[in-house]
């Protein structure tokens, strides 16, 4: 059943990650047939921890990227054989639904190999260049493959090669004395080599064109009597197509693990001689990939929650299905190639939006997604002071605070207290635990953002925090990157930023130190440090044309 992942974005924060458990929650209620499953592109921090563990639910699955893999095209419900089924079947199939490959599995369904053209074909041609192959055979095969009945039952399996008593009797028993293994023996009405074979003890006699009121006396015969409707070129041709096909099956094929990206597992099959590819988690055997499978390149369904631009979505996201958008940041998402759902709304924080989503389809929260989305709201309006705050996000707290049966003000003041310590914090945690990145003009820069109880202990952690900075600016390729580090109660944060001389002369804050920048007053990241930044980073740019 196709799914769809309701994933936020990139180092997710406290309402990202609840936005995408409760978006996905009301989007299962609405469609029954099509799963939503809610995910996330990173570790959650210890807030979003704490919600979770509040709310007693599963956090959103994480989920490194949406890159098509092969179990996206895996023909799970395709044919299957066992290890003892004939090879006529094989053939049979291989032939009336045009498939290149075929499953084996023992009585115990464990996946033991395939069978396709290839190993067939490998088989028609080894048996016709032996002197005189020996074969397994079980004669439950012989009477499902050959037309006709049983007369005598011996031995339910056996080894032997295949004889025809056509020559004259001599030399039909001297060629069946001859045998290093005793044969099967395909014979018409020939009471002479018939009474060979009893006296030797043969595994079977298959008699063509003798009925049961014309059949010798087989009372002292120990193996197995089989009459065959069909003429003598026949028989021995079913014969052999009623050999088990664990004979021929590829025990030991080329495997793809379930994860494999589909570009990778594509140029696998291309480059084998083979026509098709069993894939496996683990010992379980969950599909077939073919030739075909590979024609058209799936894309996977995504709803984008708290962001829109694919540079800060989950990796893939520039390739797969995105379905809606569910969002309060500034719009820049890519071209879509059909209409698709976009609600996107200035507030503070994207769980308002999920709870009027709620509301607008006259469904009532359960306790647990109340939890998460006031959870995500308190955090992303910093306990409804951050600037971003609108009266949408007050009323959401309000009625979800209610809903949830809990004191808006105890739970923000659990929420503050799982807050970064940045003394104890580690420091690529800290800076790429809320990192968005942004263009303007030719210009790249990257924002972190940190709450924290206090800025007491910045001049312990800012060499540090700098130096980080720095390999992520490397690392993202960025012209500029910066850290805002908040303190919620005192509604100030400060500045760490890499060095960028060009955009940072411009800054309209007080300095306090090289690379670090007093900000009394500014909460949020998106509504008040983004838009100058942006500015510095335009004249910056500016400046640059003009030399």
């Amino acid at each position: 059943m196709p799914q769809i992942y309701v994933v936020g974005h990139r180092n997710p924060d406290t309402d990202s990650a609840c936005a995408a458990h409760c978006y996905a929650h009301l989007k299962n209620i609405l469609s029954h047939n099509t799963p939503h499953i809610p995910a996330v592109c990173g570790t959650l921090n210890t807030q979003s921890e704490f919600a979770f563990e509040r709310a007693r639910v599963d956090p959103p699955r994480v989920i490194a990227d949406v890159y098509p893999r092969v179990s996206d095209v895996a023909r799970r419900d395709g044919m299957r054989l066992r290890e003892n089924d004939p090879i006529f079947i094989a053939v049979k199939e291989l032939d009336a639904h045009t498939v290149s490959v075929i499953p084996v599995f023992s009585e115990a369904d464990k996946f033991t190999g395939i069978i396709g053209i290839h190993e067939i074909t490998r088989y028609f041609i080894e048996s016709g260049l032996s002197e005189r192959p020996s074969y397994p055979f079980r004669v439950d095969n012989i009477e499902h493959i050959i037309p006709g009945e049983i007369l005598k039952r011996g031995k339910d399996e056996f080894t032997a090669p295949i004889m025809i008593g056509a020559m004259n009797v001599e030399s039909s028993l001297a060629r069946i004395d001859s045998c290093a293994e005793k044969p099967v023996l395909i014979v018409g009405k020939r009471p002479d080599i018939i009474a060979h074979a009893i006296a030797r003890d043969l595994p079977a006699i298959i008699l063509v064109g003798v009925d049961r009121e014309s059949a010798p006396d087989f009372s002292l015969y120990k193996g197995t009597v089989y009459l065959s409707r069909s003429d003598t070129a026949e028989s021995a041709r079913l014969l052999r197509l009623s050999v088990p096909v664990r004979l021929i099956a590829n025990r030991d094929p080329i495997t793809l693990t379930h994860d494999a990206l589909f570009d990778d597992a594509k140029s696998i099959l291309l480059n084998s001689e083979l026509r098709g590819l069993p894939v496996m988690e683990g010992d379980r055997f969950l599909g077939v990939v073919t030739r075909r499978s590979f024609i058209e390149k799936p894309r996977p369904k995504i709803i984008l929650v708290d962001h829109n631009e694919v540079s800060q979505s989950v990796p893939g996201a520039d390739v797969a299905d995105v379905r809606e958008i569910i969002d309060h940041h500034r719009l820049a998402p890519a071209k879509t190639a059909l209409p698709i759902y976009v609600f996107s709304k200035p507030v503070g924080s994207t769980c308002t939006i999920v709870y009027q989503h709620y509301r607008m389809h006259n469904i009532k929260p359960d306790i647990p997604e109340a939890v998460l989305l006031l959870a995500g709201i308190l955090s992303d309006t910093l306990l409804l002071k951050s600037p971003t705050t609108t009266s949408d996000d007050r009323d959401a707290a309000d009625e979800l605070s209610a809903l949830a049966r809990i004191s808006l003000t105890e739970f923000g003041e659990e929420m503050l207290s799982r807050m970064t310590v940045l003394r104890n914090a580690d420091p690529h945690t800290v800076v790429e635990g809320d990192f968005k990145c942004y263009r303007e003009k030719q210009i790249s820069l990257g924002i972190g953002q940190v709450e924290v109880m206090s800025l007491d202990d910045i001049d312990e952690a800012a060499a540090k925090l700098h130096a980080c900075l720095e390999t992520v600016r490397t690392k993202l390729r960025l012209d500029w990157a910066v850290l805002l580090v908040t303190n919620v109660v005192d509604e100030r944060s400060l500045l760490l930023v890499t060095d960028f001389p060009s955009a940072e002369k411009h800054l309209a804050y007080k300095k306090i130190s090289d690379r670090l920048y007093d900000l009394p007053g500014v909460l949020s990241r998106k509504k008040q440090l983004l838009p100058e930044l942006l500015r510095v980073s335009a004249l910056a740019a500016a400046a640059d044309l003009r030399r």
